[in-house]
């Protein structure tokens, strides 16, 4: 969410209060409980984005701050009208093309909240670490479907399930079974985002035993309902 016009208090998690501030670009992790008001009688502009992915690097970036913000002078500004403009049509009315639109819109913003942030321009991680990290995401991502397991991964990217939850713990800072949940929920919010599926489908498809299972997980992470959640989107 960006606020290019007035002025909003960001309500952020661990923070009993909150500045009202003007020209400035936040972004939110998935599950994270935040929220905005804004000064009574004034008034505001703002343009909120939704992506259920994002690049790598800010996954990184994000997993370190808790939440990205970024100061925008007048020609972010105007950058972020042109994005949600050009965005608007393709949500309202989606064509062959505007997944594509999508990513674009995801690559600029992203190179536009890594800009003040002083890791973009440390070295990228490299080694056999960090490959084997981004292997076995991939590789899970590819077999949500079949309710994939962290020992299966490990097997398809060559090392033992001990090895593989160190290397998560030192790269991602976050365990390997954390990270499968975290697709799985991206998986179904994508699913639940683009099509009627019922939630027994939903969850099937994105590696969920039953939907039980499902509601439980998503409930707890998400903070809602996916019934609730489907509404709002």
């Amino acid at each position: 969410m960006a606020v290019i016009r007035g002025q909003v208090a960001p309500i952020v998690p661990g923070s009993n209060e909150s500045k009202f501030m003007a020209n400035t670009l936040w972004l939110f992790p998935s599950g994270c409980n935040h929220g905005w008001r804004g000064k009574l009688g004034c008034i505001c502009e703002v343009v909120v984005m939704h992506f259920s992915t994002v690049p790598g690097v800010i996954e990184r970036m994000v997993g370190e701050h808790g939440f990205l913000s970024v100061p925008l002078n007048s020609a972010k500004k105007h950058l972020l009208v042109r994005l949600a403009n050009r965005l608007k049509p393709h949500y309202r009315y989606p064509i062959l093309v505007s997944e594509l639109h999508a990513e674009r819109a995801l690559m600029d913003l992203s190179l536009l909240l890594v800009g003040n942030v002083k890791e973009s321009k440390a070295p990228q991680q490299v080694g056999v670490g960090w490959n084997r990290v981004v292997d076995a995401e991939n590789w899970l991502r590819q077999h949500i479907g079949e309710s994939p397991s962290i020992n299966e991964a490990a097997r398809a990217v060559g090392v033992s399930p001990s090895q593989l939850r160190r290397i998560f713990r030192r790269v991602r800072k976050k365990s390997p079974k954390q990270i499968l949940l975290n697709l799985c929920l991206d998986k179904a919010m994508h699913l639940m985002a683009k099509s009627d599926a019922k939630l027994e489908e939903v969850a099937a498809e994105s590696g969920f035993s039953s939907a039980t299972n499902f509601c439980r997980a998503f409930k707890s992470h998400i903070g809602k309902t996916p019934t609730a959640w489907r509404k709002e989107a």
